[in-house]
């Protein structure tokens, strides 16, 4: 049995993103006949304002390909997404929304406010507001005494961080992480989760992927969990503490059940 948001009472202005019946199939674009992958089936789900929400699943479950959806860079079979209450294809959604893709590639020969000046301009941002923007969101990561280091300088837990500051440059209202603690050591999970919460407190809806069962516990409000392409399970990380005392338990029961059904 997969969960249905649909049940839920809380009206449109609640949310901040809307999934509604939401399909995404592949199809192969050759002659060797391949089947067709269905990454996504009949997805809906609801997100609201302020809140830190977790999207779990088992690698392969379609957890990126759901992320890309909603942001647009992919296109449903089926279905509608919305943001902020308008389709995420309208600009002025675009300029309120960041997006921190998972293992983020920079030129290794640039330096940090170098790469966050190109993004600044891409935005728009007032050359007499670009730099103090730029030193802000450096702060906010952590970054601050390394803005003029060269990424090759940097470690994996530095790129993330100047990852999360890249998707920030536009001060956007809802952030957007895909696997943000992949392959960080504990002192990186600790750096990231402060940011988070950080960030949260500063009123930013935060949605992110993860397959770091015990950093979600910490930081999210909310969790989902995906399984072959369907939303399998959603619910309060309170009500998760209360019925199983933690997020593992959580997790390994909804798959479980949800392979069987």
């Amino acid at each position: 049995m997969y969960y249905n948001q649909h049940k839920m009472k809380k009206t449109v202005n609640d949310y901040v993103i809307e999934v509604k019946e939401v399909t995404k199939v592949f199809k192969p674009l050759d002659f060797w006949k391949r089947e067709r992958v269905q990454a996504i089936d009949s997805v809906s789900l609801n997100i609201e304002k302020g809140e830190i929400f977790g999207l779990l699943g088992l690698n392969g479950a379609g957890k990126t390909t759901l992320m890309k959806v909603i942001l647009g860079l992919l296109k449903p079979t089926k279905g509608h997404v919305s943001i902020l209450g308008r389709p995420v294809t309208d600009g002025a959604v675009r300029c309120r929304i960041g997006y921190h893709s998972e293992l983020p590639y920079f030129p290794k020969y640039l330096k940090a406010a170098e790469i966050l000046s190109y993004f600044a301009d891409i935005f728009g941002l007032p050359q007499k507001t670009k730099k103090a923007g730029i030193a802000e969101v450096l702060e906010l990561v952590g970054l601050k005494n390394k803005a003029n280091t060269r990424i090759k300088g940097y470690s994996k837990g530095m790129q993330e961080r100047l990852g999360m500051a890249q998707a920030l440059i536009n001060d956007p209202d809802i952030l957007f992480l895909d696997e943000p603690m992949s392959g960080l050591d504990p002192m990186g999970y600790k750096e990231t989760r402060d940011i988070l919460l950080r960030l949260n407190k500063r009123g930013k809806t935060i949605f992110f992927n993860s397959h770091i069962l015990s950093e979600v516990e910490r930081v999210c409000d909310r969790v989902a969990v995906m399984h072959k392409g369907k939303i399998a399970d959603v619910r309060s990380a309170a009500e998760i503490k209360r019925k199983y005392k933690n997020m593992e338990k959580y997790f390994m029961t909804v798959v479980k059940k949800a392979g069987e059904s």
